[in-house]
């Protein structure tokens, strides 16, 4: 599947947020990440993030469009994580 990714823009009142903010921002319908954030948080190079993300975004290229848990995602990325560097 060849992936086609759209360039977003955002709001002025979201970059804000996003600017002012730890790097995450979460609407009633959007999460936005700043790369540099989960990279920090989490101590990921950006081909592991865009490895772990993949899954979701074949989904979404598929139309299957679901709810998504943010919470759960960087939990399960942190885990993930600290069983590497055990």
């Amino acid at each position: 599947m060849k992936n086609s990714y759209a360039r977003l823009t955002l709001t002025n009142e979201q970059q804000q947020a996003l600017d002012a903010g730890n790097g995450v921002v979460q609407g009633p319908s959007f999460v936005l990440l700043r790369t540099d954030a989960v990279l920090d948080w989490f101590g990921y190079t950006q081909d592991e993030l865009r490895s772990a993300l993949q899954p979701a975004l074949e989904q979404v290229g598929d139309g299957d469009v679901a709810e998504w848990d943010l919470e759960a995602f960087l939990a399960k990325m942190h885990k993930e994580r600290a069983a590497k560097t055990e």
